[in-house]
């Protein structure tokens, strides 16, 4: 299933952010960085996915799915 292939650069990912952005937390950053934190996770996918040993991959469509019902507060766009 390819969802679960996701899985290992969706947490490659997530370190890569945790190692780009240490110590902010969501309640301490404004909604234009979020926006542009996204973004930057966006570019940096294909380089989880070269750590983790896959080739090129579409990011998951799942999670720009949750990013836009998060950022139209829970509406469909």
């Amino acid at each position: 299933m390819k969802t679960e292939q996701d899985i290992a650069p969706l947490i490659e990912l997530l370190k890569m952010a945790a190692e780009q952005w240490p110590s902010s937390e969501n309640g301490e950053v404004s909604q234009s960085e979020l926006f542009r934190r996204d973004q930057a996770l966006l570019k940096m996918w294909p380089e989880a996915c070269r750590r983790v040993g896959l080739g090129e991959r579409e990011f998951p469509r799942g999670v720009i799915k949750r990013w836009q019902h998060e950022m139209g507060g829970g509406r469909p766009n």
